[in-house]
């Protein structure tokens, strides 16, 4: 299997993290192919080792809202990037990887012939495709967001990828959908490929905006990523996220609502094989709720010192620069 594999590496090149992606792959599958595929062009001549570099028309990005200093929604710039590495891959497996990932071994595929069964009638692809359990967030959570599996990094098929992003582009209207509240957007980027995804291959999707939690919702998200992901924590995947972003110690408040690779056992177990035995104890759930505990304390501190800044982005940079200080000791 790991000569059949190529990583595409998606993404803008990060001058200090992105070569270390690449010689990451190349340490613990050293006979796979890496594409490097974005829209961005900048930084591309200093990157090395890597097999094809495919730079793809810049679709733009969206605002997440309206106001100074809010984040870019670049979903389009994902799924272009990710897509045109796709179709070039030559191989019967393939990795989507963030350029700003760093991969700590192969272990991960030791869970390919895991979890084989599935429930026909909600099966989407040929074989379930291994996925992060960060950011699948889980619709029953504080964070109702259904049909939201992560995207952060996938393995599987090549074809069952191309599946999953052989989508439309967002769309400016989808984007700004809703201009009267601070959440405008109809979908997130993670949920708007997979819903996009389903109707692409049949499926009726009730889902009109992103917390659109029915009951019906829930049970189909549930159902979906049952029968068609395998959802493994950022060890159980080998990946080391460069940013502080991804950091379960300095921001577990962003994993809270995330499903465990426990929790989806048990969507696995109700689902799909009623006799499959789920450990009883979940010690990553236990850890996350150990360092939300810790967080609570400083998150109120940090506000205080990002008062003074106007700018949301400040704001926001201040105030995670205040808890890396405390949670990073």
């Amino acid at each position: 299997m790991k000569k059949d594999i190529t990583f595409i590496i998606q993404g803008p090149v990060y001058p200090e993290i992105t070569n270390k992606t690449i010689f990451s792959v190349r340490k613990f599958f050293p006979d796979a192919k890496i594409i490097y595929s974005t829209c961005n062009p900048e930084y591309t001549d200093i990157l090395e080792n890597y097999g094809e570099l495919i730079i793809s028309d810049d679709p733009g990005s969206f605002t997440y809202a309206d106001r100074p200093g809010e984040k870019e929604n670049n979903i389009n710039r994902q799924i272009v990037s990710t897509l045109a590495g796709l179709k070039a891959c030559k191989t019967k497996y393939a990795m989507k990887l963030r350029s700003d990932f760093i991969l700590t071994g192969n272990d991960f595929l030791q869970f390919w012939d895991d979890f084989s069964r599935f429930d026909s009638k909600y099966k989407i692809f040929e074989h379930k495709l291994l996925a992060c359990t960060y950011f699948a967030r889980n619709p029953s959570s504080d964070m109702p967001f259904p049909f939201h599996p992560s995207d952060l990094a996938f393995f599987g098929y090549t074809e069952d990828l191309i599946n999953l992003f052989d989508i439309a582009l967002m769309t400016k209207d989808q984007a700004y959908w809703n201009l009267k509240d601070r959440h405008q957007y109809q979908y997130v980027p993670e949920q708007y490929i997979f819903i996009n995804c389903l109707r692409n291959n049949g499926f009726k999707v009730n889902c009109n905006f992103y917390n659109d939690c029915t009951p019906e919702n829930i049970e189909q998200t549930e159902r979906f990523f049952a029968s068609n992901f395998i959802f493994l924590t950022f060890d159980q995947f080998n990946l080391q996220p460069s940013k502080t972003t991804f950091s379960i110690k300095v921001h577990p408040n962003a994993f809270k609502s995330c499903y465990t690779h426990i929790e989806w056992q048990n969507l696995y177990k109700k689902y799909v094989d009623n006799s499959y035995i789920v450990p009883q104890k979940d010690l990553e759930r236990l850890k996350i709720e150990k360092m939300y505990h810790n967080y609570r304390k400083y998150r109120f501190l940090s506000n205080l010192c990002a008062l003074p800044f106007r700018n949301k982005s400040q704001r926001r940079e201040i105030r995670n620069r205040v808890l890396e200080f405390f949670l990073n000791k």
